[in-house]
């Protein structure tokens, strides 16, 4: 892990000045003149073409390697081995009926990976304690959950009382002291998708705790930081001469091949207008450069290009004549939007590398700390692109 995550460190150092700057405000990278053949490629991609690459990472590399020789490199290095289910688990229909389907599936894929439990659960963020039921259920453990939300806190008591389960849910911020001191050496702590500091703080307590077994998938690496730049966890990160920020974390979750279509669609539209301001901006202020606007409704799609530009030049403290070419502009942010989305191609290719080297960081802080570990996908990204699970022990603890 140390090498692979060595590999990975040099290469996103070494090409930096690609994937950090973004198509959608850096109309013409630099990296255009140094690949003309990957550039030419890239616009020959249809629509289709385009979704179906940036929603496979693999894929995404094959087929730009030709053009582009490190995706060969990248690829080769962000292939975590899929998971042999290590048990099938029969969910229960009072479980069942209480649980969107895609999250259902995902946290049986999950239990799957998780195999044997054997010791007393703590759910990390548990939210309506769906993961730690079916745990608890199957295994005949007891279960305990954290979570900051009083109303899920109540739902997911309700629905342990309805299901007869001794499972329960305190209300609790896992950012605070406090949240340690409910973990020890006996427990098995599980998280499936807690966010950034979220799962942070889980493998800080564990560590302090001695927590016995850890299995947890992080999500949303940028999210509840409370610094600027990423702090690395291990020793061996913290010596890297990487630093990323948020940007650059936001970088590592940005698929979105699970968004239903017509989110899709409508989060392309307004990607198209956002690129047709930029460029009516551009020319209002004389000034050609981007200039940074706040995350926008979709419901603002519900009215004209033009009523889209007044209302965005408002936010922004600019004066617009209404009486400007908005049509000129809108077309010039459909042609905007074609080489965008094929431009990003390129820094996708490193979204899957950056999320590797975040999750060896993590891996390599728990080796330092006594624990063996395993790094497994445990479903399809289809089902979701954060299906990185993470499975340690303590030294001298039995592997299932």
């Amino acid at each position: 892990m140390q090498k692979t995550f060595g590999q990975l460190n040099q290469l996103l150092i070494n090409y930096a000045d690609i994937w950090r700057v973004s198509p959608f405000s850096t109309p013409k990278p630099l990296w255009l003149d140094q690949y003309p053949a990957l550039q030419e490629w890239l616009l020959t991609l249809t629509e289709d073409e385009v979704d179906r690459l940036q929603g496979d990472d693999s894929l995404l590399c094959q087929q730009i390697a030709p053009y582009f020789p490190v995706a060969q490199d990248i690829r080769s290095l962000i292939q975590f081995p899929f998971c042999e289910s290590k048990k099938s688990i029969a969910r229960s229909y009072a479980w069942q009926r209480d649980v969107p389907g895609r999250k259902a599936e995902q946290i049986e894929a999950f239990a799957a990976a998780t195999g044997e439990v054997s010791n007393p659960l703590i759910e990390w963020c548990s939210g309506k304690l769906h993961l730690g039921r079916y745990l608890a259920e199957q295994f005949n453990v007891p279960v305990l959950g954290l979570e900051i939300n009083n109303s899920l806190v109540q739902q997911a008591n309700q629905l342990a009382q309805r299901m007869n389960s001794d499972a329960r849910v305190e209300q609790c911020d896992v950012l605070s002291e406090g949240a340690v001191s409910r973990l020890n050496d006996q427990h098995h702590a599980i998280a499936l998708h807690a966010c950034g500091g979220l799962h942070v703080s889980l493998l800080e307590g564990c560590v302090e705790q001695r927590v016995k077994r850890i299995t947890f998938a992080p999500c949303c690496y940028h999210r509840f930081n409370q610094r600027a730049i990423y702090q690395p966890m291990s020793v061996i990160a913290k010596n890297s001469a990487l630093t990323l920020d948020g940007d650059d974390l936001r970088s590592a979750v940005r698929q979105s091949n699970t968004a239903a279509e017509r989110e899709r669609v409508k989060r392309k539209k307004l990607q198209r207008w956002r690129l047709g301001f930029d460029l009516l901006q551009r020319d209002v202020r004389a000034v050609d450069e981007y200039l940074p606007v706040p995350s926008l409704s979709v419901k603002l799609l519900d009215g004209t290009f033009r009523d889209f530009c007044l209302h965005v030049a408002d936010i922004k403290g600019l004066t617009i004549s209404k009486d400007l070419d908005f049509e000129e502009y809108e077309v010039s942010g459909e042609k905007r939007f074609y080489e965008y989305s094929r431009y990003e191609l390129v820094r996708m290719t490193f979204r899957r590398a950056l999320e590797c080297w975040l999750v060896l960081d993590r891996v390599m802080y728990l080796e330092e700390h006594g624990y063996r570990c395993s790094i497994s996908q445990f479903c399809d990204a289809a089902l979701t692109p954060r299906n990185v699970l993470i499975d340690a022990f303590r030294h001298g603890e039995n592997k299932h």
